[in-house]
């Protein structure tokens, strides 16, 4: 311990001193008391002392201490709570037993270590330290490797111990546990339930299909079945549409591991969202018969937009845009360069331009046209942009990236406008932009026009910025978009490489293109609602109201009326955030739902209705087969050990054995002022009261 100031230390002196000059003034110069000389030496010498004492409280010292920290070793337990670590034999024991097992476990490493405990499944859930462990098994999805990088970035820099990991080894979502496990620095103990060997059933494995088509099509369906142990039997493959079988085929199982794929083609008759039943014989056997059935949607639209993309200069982006909106059948995409453009611009309901109006003006007589018509463009700009002509065109943004006559670049990663509303898109998707690379944009200074509403804003050296990087603005009924920055390809081959799909890309493209594509819609009153809905995922909704000047506005109540298919209604209200409207049903049960949306404003009562299904998730169903394989390597190459369900009391000994988890002593330097130190006032308050006491002894004043 020492004591610092920002005062030079000879001010010590100065204190001393007055202390000195206080005390001799007191009792050697004052006549009018006369105290034994040995007395009066003690209390001068105590006055002294104190004065000097309160005087360094001047200086503003502060105390510098090395303070000793112990962080206790941290256990986390990851304990698997899918459908499927129930869906076995044994499912009596998880609900029961191994629960009370888990709990004695989790309990019995006391006060030495600190425990941390997660459920996995769709999302990561911390459970109470204070509460008994307890499982339900209802996660529709499981997704480790998204523990694993939770983990990561929160206790990065913690004296993790080990973590104890329970699972049966079947994820459905994410990416490979394995890969993301590989960057912890601790043991990953392994404890396996489930059972490795093929159990008899048989399921719908997997249907493929197109998500939309057009009316009077006829569309693909393949379906998987697979059979296990069901050698000789047959079962019946039937297709239902509205309750109306529309397809069938006898399965004649052949061998213990049976797989077959269906193929057949059916007409879309009807505009809209339709539903499609696939139902699969149920077998004398079978461990579960939940997989015997499935569902499927398709959206049947009557027309198809046509979108051109125009480039300056052949560009991966423009490959892999066009790659993402041709997943749609809602859009036919054709690929144009800037000189090369021959067509009608009427004819399109959509222009994604990249990097145009160009540096050499190429294109301009388009451009020009795509302006007049009031034809939904998205512009992307790069390098070869020309900055000066495209600030003139009204998109709801303006750049300056001259600095000092030189042209500088920033690497920007995109991170979401909280406040949009426009669209919505799935937590997926939106996990998925923490991941992505980031795209080259200009430095410099970017102006929004009033009304521009921002999709997703710059992140630069980790820095949150207001730069938009994707915007959107309408003027005249026309919408216009603007991503900031090229080499957006590489978000769809970071995407694949993540998940092996690129489904969270393509869709934030298709969103995109659907919102400046669409009609404009001149009501007053105006809901948005998505058709599906899965049912481990929450129902959203979002309203707009507007006033007579088509100005924003949320004054009045918007009332919500839900329908399930029983007849059963719900009522509630929206909640008013910004200028619009919002409302989270939350998850709600499989089935088909009606719902009346109505509000009352000073240009009359608007009414909006429409309709949405939630489908059921049958992913922890469509495999049941333990992957204890997975969770040895996990095990191996974290330097941890493999348990089996029974080995569970070993877990313990395993950990309490390994003399490299200990706790971790520091020693930090603390910096605290002398004025806030008990001890020092302690010792003022004595030295002057141990003197009062001894004048008033002494028959002083």
């Amino acid at each position: 311990m020492s004591i610092l100031t920002e005062y030079s230390l000879w001010f010590i002196l100065l204190c001393v001193a007055l202390g000195v000059i206080f005390a001799f003034a007191l009792y050697f110069r004052n006549r009018n008391t006369d105290f034994d000389k040995r007395a009066a030496i003690v209390m001068s010498v105590l006055r002294g002392v104190s004065v000097t004492l309160i005087s360094i409280l001047l200086l503003a010292p502060m105390l510098k201490l090395s303070v000793r920290e112990s962080d206790k070793p941290l256990l986390i337990f990851a304990i698997d709570n899918s459908e499927s670590m129930a869906s076995t034999q044994d499912s009596t024991f998880y609900r029961s037993d191994f629960q009370a097992k888990m709990d004695k476990l989790i309990h019995d490493f006391g006060d030495k270590y600190e425990i941390k405990t997660y459920l996995i499944g769709e999302t990561n859930k911390i459970a109470s330290d204070n509460e008994p462990f307890k499982a339900d098994f209802t996660d529709k999805a499981t997704n480790i490797s998204s523990l694993f990088e939770e983990v990561d970035n929160l206790y990065a820099n913690h004296n993790v111990g080990a973590m104890v990991l329970v699972s049966d080894g079947i994820y459905n979502s994410g990416s490979n546990p394995q890969y993301q496990a590989e960057k912890l620095k601790f043991p990953i103990h392994t404890v396996a339930p489930g059972d490795t060997t093929i159990q008899t059933d048989a399921l719908i494995a997997d249907i493929i299909h197109n998500r939309q088509t057009f009316i009077g099509n006829y569309f693909p369906v393949e379906i998987k079945v697979a059979a296990n142990h069901l050698a000789g039997k047959q079962a019946i493959l039937n297709i239902y549409e509205n309750e109306n079988v529309v397809f069938t085929k006898n399965i004649d199982i052949r061998g213990n591991q049976h797989f077959e794929t269906v193929k057949t083609t059916m007409e879309a008759q009807k505009k809209g969202l339709q539903k499609y039943r696939v139902t699969l014989t149920r077998l004398d056997g079978e461990i579960t018969y939940k997989n015997n059935e499935s569902s499927f949607f398709i959206e049947v639209v009557d027309s198809r937009e046509r979108i051109a993309i125009v480039y300056a200069a052949p560009h991966p982006d423009v490959a892999a845009i066009k790659q993402a909106v041709e997943t749609s059948d809602k859009y036919e995409v054709e690929t144009f360069s800037a000189d090369g453009f021959n067509k009608n611009p009427n004819d399109y309901s959509l222009f994604i331009l990249h990097q145009l109006p160009s540096q050499t003006n190429v294109g301009g007589n388009l451009l020009s046209k795509i302006r007049q018509n009031g034809i939904p463009a998205l512009y992307i700009i790069g390098k070869q942009t020309n900055l000066t002509t495209f600030n003139q065109f009204g998109a709801g943004l303006s750049i300056n990236a001259s600095q000092r006559g030189q042209t500088l670049f920033n690497e920007s990663m995109p991170y979401f406008n909280d406040n949009f509303l426009a669209f919505t898109f799935s937590e997926e998707a939106r996990q998925m932009l923490k991941n992505y690379t980031p795209l080259v944009t200009y430095f410099g200074n970017y102006q929004t026009a009033v009304g521009t509403n921002v999709f997703m804003f710059q992140k630069i050296n980790n820095v949150e910025s207001n730069y938009p990087l994707i915007s959107f603005y309408e003027h005249d009924q026309t919408r216009t978009g603007v991503i900031a920055g090229t080499d957006i390809w590489r978000w769809r081959m970071q995407n694949y490489l993540r998940t092996q799909n690129f489904d969270a890309f393509d869709e934030i493209i298709n969103k995109i293109a659907l919102y400046l594509s669409v009609k404009g819609d001149r009501s007053y009153f105006r809901v948005h609602c998505a058709e599906l809905f899965n049912e481990n995922t929450p129902v959203e909704l979002s309203a707009e109201v507007y006033n007579e000047s088509y100005e924003l506005v949320n004054t009045p109540d918007v009332r919500f009326k839900l329908t399930d298919a029983s007849g059963k209604e719900f009522n509630s209200l929206f909640s008013k955030q910004n200028n619009s409207y919002s409302l989270n049903l939350g998850k709600l049960p499989v089935g088909d739902y009606q719902w009346v949306a109505t509000t009352s404003t000073g240009t009359g009562t608007y009414t909006k209705s429409g309709h949405f299904t939630v489908q059921e998730v049958l992913l922890e169903s469509m495999s049941l087969v333990a992957n204890h394989d997975l969770l040895r390597t996990i095990s191996q190459q974290s330097q941890g050990r493999f348990f089996t369900i029974d080995q569970l009391e070993q877990v313990e000994k395993a950990i309490k054995d390994n003399d490299t988890i200990k706790p971790v002593v520091t020693y930090n330097k603390k910096y605290s002022p002398l004025l806030n130190s008990w001890i020092y006032l302690v010792i003022i308050v004595l030295l002057l009261g141990i003197e009062w006491f001894m004048r008033k002894w002494g028959g002083g004043y």
